[in-house]
């Protein structure tokens, strides 16, 4: 990760657009092909349950603050800000469902769950930051002792 891409800036904004871009398309496609699409009302794989408007609140207040964490995080850990737009893209795309329809479409079935664009954009975004982070922490812990030396 180079310093720059820590500010963020429009490279992130364009990977949060183009998520959501990707995520919507796939939904539309979905829907007019062949494959099954479910409605999901809940939230996080059914865990997080109400309804329609308390969700979307909820979800743009998180998305908010996680936001300002994560900038913090880029700027003061000098993790790239791409990570977190991958979030922001899939949890955008999954609120613009539950405004225009109440529910969030899904229709890539898994053993485990069926999920769509924007939840696999929001996971593997929370993964990279969770590996970005326990790769840097230690490091700058580690500069940090050796400099105080």
């Amino acid at each position: 990760m180079r310093p720059d891409d820590a500010a963020g800036g429009p490279t992130g904004v364009l990977v949060a657009a183009g998520v959501l871009f990707v995520d919507q398309l796939t939904k539309v496609m979905a829907a007019d092909g062949s494959g099954s699409v479910w409605r999901n009302p809940d939230y996080a794989f059914g865990s997080v349950r109400g309804s329609a408007t308390t969700l979307i609140l909820v979800a743009a207040f998180v998305l908010g603050g996680f936001l300002f964490v994560a900038r913090l995080l880029a700027t003061r850990l000098g993790i790239s800000m791409l990570l977190p737009a991958l979030v922001a893209g899939g949890a955008i795309g999954n609120t613009l469902d539950r405004l225009r329809l109440g529910s969030v479409r899904d229709f890539l079935v898994t053993p485990w769950a069926i999920i769509n664009v924007a939840d696999i954009a929001v996971a593997v975004g929370v993964i990279g930051i969770a590996i970005a982070l326990a790769v840097r922490v230690p490091r700058l812990r580690l500069a940090s002792a050796a400099t105080s030396r």
